[in-house]
């Protein structure tokens, strides 16, 4: 290769590197408020332990106070410097000179702090995931009683009819999982907030700093006591996509049920116009999009919590570059599940339910014929084994025969009696159309946790209760935070305002 060749590839070795500069401190910019309370308490907290004169922390929390006005454009990009608080730090000593400007990273690392801010953005990002659940929980509740008379088919093994329920007691079903993924994510919150300051690089500092006070300052629960521990432990962002990565499974699996009943075969319902695409060449076609990018959010969101796994396999305690990537992963698990959790509910919301051709694919599936079998152990005094067996038969016919399932009369049960174990059965026709009624049979499924209406009411009554529960968690979480924030603003403040 001739030199002239060679020169086309000058510089395509810093493209990675430049290219994670820029992502780097695009994220930085997504942070960049706790950056700012970061930097903001531990000055304060520098001040008040006599590392920094008061002249000096005030001058300091001057500048961050024009910055936090202007935003992090203002901060500018410096050849060299590859991420925001770097290029931060150059800008505060053009601001205020290097004898004060440069004493705002005493007693502090990149990494203790990198993992604070880290922590900071994570259980915001954890609180505003559980507000999306909770608004979704919401809905699923109010469109449970909407539909507690809804008759559907419920389906086992691949969408097969099992037995009648209601699109309120399925919602319901919605409604437990995800109030479990609630469960999840205030205790990956709790994990995450803990602080990580004062842990330096790895072994602290030589500086009388203290640890409790910026702790308290930024609204951290406690503090990460052991400093490699502080500063090397990721388990936070793995825990916290992990909760969110099983909350879109549950999403997954509920959405998959909503594909089935949207198909022109069953027609149990269909998507909201907004939810839906068109065809270029068909204009028959309602495609239902949202369903899909539901499906595609979770299937991206596992590949991504294998790549935050595997990136930190075996990684020895302390810093380096891969933390970073599994961050980044982490963020954009966030964004997206987030996403989604609003998605979902404005489908639930908007859904077009038929109600009767929904019975109707109920009646004709033969999924009453547990009940068939209950009422002939009921009334006819057989074993259930035995029953089971009479009616497996009795499905037989019908399908060889192509008998309807509401045309099964006491005839048919006589000779599947005869055929299956050569037993003389002779049901009562008013027996028979109550077992095969799908109306009936869910009235009938009435113990703690069954489809029937009463019981469905029963437990919309228990998950607002449930509902009631969590947030108030989620929100005393957040009412903390923010008033930590409001404090940490009142003590710059009253610094920057002395004379």
């Amino acid at each position: 290769m001739t030199d002239e060749e060679r020169r086309k590839y000058a510089g395509r070795d810093m493209t990675i590197l430049d290219r994670h500069t820029e992502d780097t401190i695009a994220e930085d910019c997504l942070s960049f408020p706790m950056q700012l309370e970061n930097h903001c308490a531990h000055v304060i907290m520098l001040w008040e332990q006599g590392i920094l004169t008061k002249e000096e922390a005030r001058a300091i929390l001057a500048a961050l106070r024009r910055l936090q006005a202007e935003g992090p454009e203002a901060v500018g990009r410096r050849p060299g410097l590859t991420d925001l608080f770097s290029n931060l730090e150059e800008w505060l000593v053009e601001q205020t000179g290097l004898e004060v400007g440069g004493k705002m990273h005493t007693g502090r690392s990149r990494n203790d702090m990198n993992l604070a801010i880290e922590r900071m953005y994570t259980r915001k990002t954890l609180l505003d995931m559980c507000e999306a659940v909770c608004y979704l929980m919401d809905t699923l509740l109010r469109q449970a009683k909407i539909h507690k008379n809804t008759i559907i088919p419920g389906y086992t093994h691949h969408s097969q009819h099992a037995q009648p329920v209601t699109v309120g007691h399925f919602y319901l079903c919605a409604f437990e999982n995800f109030a479990r993924d609630m469960e999840r994510l205030i205790a990956a919150y709790d994990h995450t907030n803990l602080s990580p300051m004062g842990g330096a690089a790895l072994a602290t500092t030589g500086f009388p700093i203290n640890r409790e006070r910026v702790q308290q300052l930024l609204g951290f629960d406690g503090l990460l006591v052991n400093s490699m521990n502080a500063t090397s432990s990721l388990d936070f962002a793995y825990e916290a996509a992990c909760a969110m990565c099983i909350f879109i499974q549950n999403v997954g699996r509920m959405a998959e049920s909503l594909l089935l009943w949207n198909m022109g075969e069953v027609g149990i319902s269909r998507l909201a116009l907004p939810y839906c695409s068109y065809s270029t060449i068909m204009p028959q076609k309602r495609n239902p999009v949202a369903l899909e990018t539901l499906r595609y959010s979770g299937e991206w969101s596992y590949g991504a919590l294998s790549t935050m796994f595997n990136t930190m396999k075996a990684y020895t305690p302390g810093n380096g570059r891969e933390p970073g990537f599994v961050v980044s992963l982490y963020m954009e698990i966030a964004q997206r599940i987030t996403d989604s959790a609003y998605l979902l509910e404005g489908i639930v919301r908007t859904l077009e339910v038929d109600r009767e051709r929904a019975l109707e694919v109920t009646r004709k599936g033969f999924s009453t014929m547990t009940e068939l079998a209950d009422e002939m152990v009921r009334s006819q005094g057989v074993s259930f084994s035995a029953a089971k067996k009479i009616v497996g038969k009795l499905v037989l016919i019908a399908h060889e025969e192509q008998i309807p399932c509401e045309a099964i009369d006491a005839h048919l049960v006589h000779r599947a009696a005869r055929e299956a174990l050569d037993m003389e059965i002779d049901m009562p026709e008013d027996l028979i159309k109550a077992a095969l009624d799908p109306v009936q049979n869910v009235q009938r499924r009435s113990i703690i946790g069954g489809p029937s209406p009463e019981r469905v009411c029963e437990m919309i009554q228990m998950g607002q209760q449930r509902l009631e529960v969590l947030n108030s968690q989620w929100h005393q979480r957040r009412d903390k935070l923010t008033q930590a924030s409001a404090n940490l603003e009142q003590l710059v403040d009253d610094l920057i305002g002395e004379a």
